[in-house]
């Protein structure tokens, strides 16, 4: 089978930006590469007919954002037209359920269909695969349990992004066939050599959300002196309109002149920081029991080592399947991120064997490998 048209929901496109928006893109980067004849499509939200100007300017977001080109011919968007605005204001029980058909209903004709955001929505294509970035629960109960059998049953492939994603898939959803699960890393794009001199830099870069845990990172950082001394801490990130008040939050804590935070930044300012950086810390999970709370894989872990970044990052999620003994280090307390951050910048030596092989584990996840590891998963799948 070789899909002439091929779609992906992604929810609110337009008007987020981070680690689930790029590995959509970039999973449509690689199903153009294996499907030379297909129309991809994006399908999302639109809250009024003047944020989409067309399918060339839709290509022009999407290189600015996350650096890729594409060609207006072959790829846009299907705007779902939705009611309200992108504030995550919730659009009312029967905004919902209106949004929720349109979405679904603009899956038809399809032959391929890719559900790359989280939640319960089913598809209507000729095959339909769910990326899972981390799986819902169940909703249980008589009427809801037959939902749940019918979510397990319109999906033809299963694709988590981590062992640490499957796992909690195939012990949420034990009645998904074994056979139907493919782990599938994300794809992560090389980030470009600018040929830059390393600096005294940690960068940190995410989603700005409370989920992120951005204050510990300050409060690390302030409360070495060695590294305040020595290093700049920089935060980039996406503040999405649904994040503002811990956006102002945020501004508020780093005050002082000693943390620069770099909001909405573009791929090219991001790929520039990556370059100058020598290492990288990240956090989300901590003090959570919740899996729901930590980081599922990491793909901004994966573009700084690919840099030459030193990742110092929690032991948890995914991110303790990404950063090897001889590429990083995972902490378990905020003293450890500081004992090891600063036996890294006390170390020269260290500093560069690490890096030299923080680039080569990165090498692992990049997109070459995604879309052949993609592509013989689509071979199995498509066979019949």
């Amino acid at each position: 089978m070789q899909p002439r048209k091929i779609g992906l929901y992604i929810h609110e496109v337009l008007y987020n930006r981070g680690g689930t928006e790029a590995y959509t893109v970039r999973m449509a980067e690689a199903l153009a590469g294996i499907f030379p004849e297909a129309r991809i499509s994006f399908v999302s939200e639109c809250y009024a007919p003047s944020d989409y100007a067309g399918d060339g300017a839709f290509c022009g977001l999407l290189k600015e954002r996350y650096g890729v080109e594409f060609d207006p011919g072959r790829v846009g968007l299907v705007p779902v037209r939705a009611p309200g605005d992108a504030s995550g204001a919730a659009p009312g029980r029967l905004g919902g359920w209106l949004l929720r058909r349109r979405i679904q209903g603009a899956s038809r004709g399809f032959g391929l269909f890719f559900y790359c955001s989280r939640g319960y929505l089913t598809f209507r294509a000729e095959r339909n695969i769910a990326i899972i970035h981390f799986p819902m629960r169940p909703r249980g109960g008589l009427l809801r349990g037959r939902k749940d059998r019918h979510f397990m049953a319109s999906y033809d492939a299963f694709l988590p992004n981590s062992t640490f994603t499957q796992g909690y898939l195939e012990e949420y959803w034990p009645g998904i066939p074994k056979d139907k699960i493919h782990l599938l890393y994300p794809p992560i794009a090389p980030v470009p050599d600018r040929g830059l001199p390393k600096e005294k830099l940690i960068l940190v870069c995410s989603r700005i959300d409370a989920a992120k845990k951005l204050e510990l990172l300050i409060d690390a950082y302030r409360g070495s002196r060695f590294l305040h001394e020595n290093y700049r801490l920089v935060i980039a990130g996406n503040n999405a309109s649904d994040t503002v008040d811990y956006w102002e939050k945020i501004c508020a804590y780093a005050s002082g002149g000693d943390v620069e935070l770099c909001p909405n930044a573009s791929w090219d300012k991001i790929a520039e920081l990556y370059n100058r950086a020598e290492i990288f810390w990240h956090c989300k999970g901590y003090g959570e029991d919740d899996p729901y709370m930590m980081e599922h894989f990491g793909m901004t872990t994966v573009e700084a080592m690919g840099a030459g970044c030193v990742p110092v990052v929690i032991n948890k999620g995914g991110q303790a399947e990404i950063v090897t003994e001889e590429s990083g280090f995972k902490w378990d307390s905020p003293e450890e991120l500081v004992a090891c951050t600063e036996e890294l910048a006390r170390d020269p030596e260290l500093l560069s064997r690490m890096s030299r092989a923080a680039r080569e584990r990165a090498a692992f996840f990049y997109t070459d490998s995604f879309r052949e590891r993609l592509r013989g998963i689509l071979e199995e799948q498509l066979s019949d």
